[in-house]
């Protein structure tokens, strides 16, 4: 689970060993498939136990642009996706400034 991004540094929880631990935004872009009509996920490694987190770079780049009301999700899936959605500011080519 990301759990934040400060700067160029993201903070993860692995699901499987529960380690939190940091590491730097992928310094690559997440490309654009049009077979699948997608973005590439961006995926990071546990030091740990070698668990991979997928971050999926294809949720509406606004919170405004999803299809439930705020208290619909736990906190924690509200707060790891702002936090994805700033992810995607520095991956995505189309949501670059």
């Amino acid at each position: 689970m990301l759990k934040s991004l400060i700067g160029q540094t993201m903070t993860i929880q692995c699901a499987f060993c529960q380690m939190e631990y940091k590491t730097k935004v992928p310094q690559k872009n997440a490309r654009f498939l049009p077979e699948f009509n997608q973005f590439e996920n961006v995926s990071v490694q546990c030091p740990e136990c070698g668990a991979i987190e997928i971050l999926n770079m294809n949720i509406p780049p606004d919170d405004t642009d999803e299809p439930f009301q705020t208290g619909d999700l736990p906190v924690e899936e509200e707060i790891q996706r702002y936090y994805v959605r700033l992810l995607m500011r520095y991956v995505r080519e189309d949501l670059k400034p």
